[in-house]
């Protein structure tokens, strides 16, 4: 959960139900920028920024204040009671993103909680120990992480279940209490599920309630006759089909009335069959766990149960497990091959009755790929169901060996467990082999490697490479220069349009390699092109037509991109490792460093509280920004935004526009938008954004060597004479 105004996390939630949050009152004041014991609730107005995770999905939203239980004094409780709040997303989670599953808590039990922030390497195990009036008390011995700031709000789940939450993290013990920190070191207060149920129960919100809590799976009507008599033949006994269904309930997270005695409505059979026909991936889940342990003869049986899902709307063709481990295959080979997804689901998909609109945007946002699988995560009638055909063409041309072994495994094991013959998928391989061999690989970027060539900065030394999907870089085939800004500009723009991309996929994007001392190039406003010389290419002459240049940082998304850091190569190193970190991290929202930041607490921060931050924005004058930019390069942060042009704190409020709520993701359109509209008139504003962005998924050329006579040795020639 974050603030408008901080970027970390302020604490942590529960997600309820797609549209519902759970999470601790003096969470949401601390992220409004409240004092954290407020008890007046939060205006109708106030929203906060949530971003929700499940596994390689994300989702950003704003939240308003539904339900608020503000903290309150009790006569049997140290701490108090209350201290509860549930947000409604603005826009609700995917289905895919499941809500927690809850039980109560007791003491003995072995937790688990998570920072809000998100990062999974961020666990804190903990032990509940003792029951208050209203807390439980959790204690965790003085090894890995300790639950601190930033973990209040969020579930705790059982460590040996962790599809299971018990509770919230509410607060840390700490010293202004009975309790000094030396006496109490890692003693955390709990709010148990129970009290959670109660307080949700007096507030009266019925509707979240309702959401939360899904009746027991009573209703066969969506059930197909014969269903219940398959799953009777697929077991050898009563105690069998109790265990398989105690299985796939703990695999989709939920619990089966029929395990609990007395609270039974339907016989176990009838309720698991409701179960495998409304929850989406219940049937497939099952086949999943019986696919190796049942006999040619049941194999069959269990055949005509998944057959009897393809007419149920909603049953989906993946297993939980399958679907996790296919998300999580293509996060990477999107991030490599940004086209490739929606080239290939355009192929796979050609004679298909009507095509998911996302098969026509050119690329797909991380964000989107759960969202873009679930839209072809259903089972048909087709010998080989398009979203596994659709695998096997990815892996046909992605690059990476490993990334094709996993993928083509995983396409082995749906088709083992949808009892396909193994010739299906032979076939499909030699078509989309053929495929990929033909398919046209579109420019994805342009890299141009920068260097001035005089003091007065008029001309550079330049290297240009087009980099095409999946291939190695390839040399424009231009002389090194030296070249006005202007001439690069056309440059650029020519190799642009020479090799374009037919419309089909976007513009190429833009890197700018520079030297550490030349990050002030202002590349983004170099002219590509003219008006007149657009017109002139498509066969128009008007005279009378206003010429006007048309930019670089206007025209395409492109930022600038650090040479090295360091001379040396084992400090050089390290900043790049820092950088693959930080990158990998998956905290996207942005640290904004201000004019009155103190440079020593910015240091120590960078390898504390902020060694997983990736993305920064610099205020203040130009000397201020000069040195937070230093720091933040050399501490490997990926993504750095400034305003080039800001002379003073003030002019804060000028990137607005493009920070205000931007994620990660979108911010080169952001900045590149903003720039056509500043330069283009649309917008009056006197901001220049400029922008590093060192993605180390996106390889650099070997750079050439400045300053070396002719006849010099090559960095290559000077590893092989070493």
């Amino acid at each position: 959960m974050l603030t408008a105004e901080a970027p970390s996390a302020a604490g942590a939630g529960a997600l309820l139900s797609p549209r519902y949050v759970l999470t601790c009152a003096h969470v949401v004041n601390d992220a409004l920028g409240r004092r954290q014991m407020d008890i007046e609730r939060p205006t109708r107005s106030a929203r906060l920024e949530v971003m929700v995770r499940h596994g390689a999905e994300r989702h950003r939203s704003t939240a308003r204040v539904v339900v608020w239980v503000p903290p309150r004094r009790s006569p049997g409780s140290t701490w108090g009671e209350g201290d509860l709040a549930v947000l409604e997303l603005d826009e609700p989670a995917a289905p895919s993103m499941r809500p927690v599953a809850w039980q109560a808590m007791t003491e003995g039990l072995r937790v688990r909680a998570w920072h809000g922030g998100g990062d999974a390497g961020t666990f804190a195990d903990t032990t509940i120990k003792a029951a208050d009036a209203w807390y439980y008390y959790a204690d965790a011995e003085l090894r890995g992480a300790s639950i601190q700031h930033g973990y209040s709000g969020g579930p705790l789940f059982r460590e040996d279940d962790l599809t299971v939450a018990v509770g919230l993290v509410t607060n840390h013990v700490i010293n202004d209490r009975p309790l000094s920190d030396r006496q109490v070191v890692r003693r955390t207060l709990t709010v148990p599920w129970q009290r959670v149920r109660e307080e949700l129960d007096r507030a009266e919100a019925h509707e979240v309630i309702a959401e939360h809590l899904r009746a027991p799976f009573t209703d066969t009507g969506h059930v197909p006759d014969g269903a219940v008599d398959l799953l009777l033949r697929l077991f050898d006994s009563t105690e069998q089909l109790k265990y398989q269904a105690g299985r796939l309930a703990k695999k989709l997270g939920l619990h089966l009335t029929a395990e609990a005695p007395g609270t039974a409505v339907l016989p176990l059979e009838e309720e698991l069959a409701a179960l495998l026909f409304t929850e989406g991936r219940a049937l497939a889940t099952l086949a999943e766990l019986l696919t190796d342990v049942v006999g040619e003869e049941r194999r069959k049986t269990l055949d005509r149960l998944v057959a009897l899902g393809r007419t149920e709307e909603g049953v989906r063709l993946l297993s939980v497990g399958e679907h996790q481990r296919l998300l999580a295959l293509l996060t990477p080979v999107n991030a490599a091959h940004p086209r490739l997804l929606c080239q290939a689901a355009r192929h796979v998909l050609q004679l298909a009755h009507r095509l998911p609109p996302w098969v026509y945007d050119g690329t797909l946002a991380d964000a989107r790929l759960a969202a873009a699988v679930d839209d072809l995560d259903l089972d048909s009638a087709d010998m080989l169901p398009p979203l596994l055909r659709l695998v096997v063409f990815l892996s046909s041309a992605v690059a990476d060996k490993e990334t094709r072994k996993e993928l083509d495994a995983w396409c082995d094991d749906v088709g083992r467990r949808l009892g396909r013959d193994r010739s299906l998928l032979t076939d499909c391989r030699a078509q989309a082999s053929s495929w990929a061999k033909s398919r046209r690989r579109p420019l994805t970027r342009i890299v141009v490697d920068l260097s001035r060539n005089d003091p007065d900065c008029r001309r550079y030394t330049c290297h240009i490479w087009r980099v095409r999907e999946g291939r190695a870089p390839e040399e424009a085939g231009i002389s090194a220069g030296p070249y006005t800004a202007e001439e690069i500009g056309r440059e650029i723009h020519g190799l642009a349009g020479e090799h374009a991309n037919g419309g089909e996929e976007p513009a190429p994007w833009i890197d700018v390699v520079v030297g550490r001392e030349q990050l002030d190039v202002p590349v983004d406003g170099w002219t590509a092109s003219t008006l007149l010389d657009e017109l002139a290419a498509l066969g128009i002459s008007s005279p009378a037509a206003e010429d006007s240049p048309l930019v670089l940082g206007a025209q395409y998304q492109m930022a600038l991109r650090l040479r090295e850091y360091s001379g040396d190569t084992e400090a050089e190193n390290k900043r790049r490792n820092l950088l693959a970190h930080r990158w990998a991290a998956g905290r996207t929202a942005p640290l904004v460093i201000k004019e009155d930041t103190d440079l020593r607490v910015l240091l120590r921060a960078m390898t504390a509280e902020y060694s997983d931050v990736s993305w920064t924005v610099l205020h203040g004058r130009p000397e201020r920004r000069e040195n937070f930019l230093a720091v933040c390069l050399a501490r490997g942060v990926p993504v750095v935004l400034w305003d080039r042009e800001a002379a003073h704190p003030d002019h804060a409020r000028r990137l607005d526009d493009i920070v205000g709520s931007v994620a990660l993701s979108d911010l080169p359109e952001a900045v590149r938008s903003f720039r056509e509209d500043v330069y283009y008139g649309a917008r009056t504003a006197d901001a220049r954004p400029a922008m590093v962005w060192d993605d180390p998924g996106m390889a650099l050329p070997t750079p050439p060597d400045y300053g070396d006579p002719p006849d010099a040795l090559t960095n290559s020639g000077r590893m092989a004479a070493r």
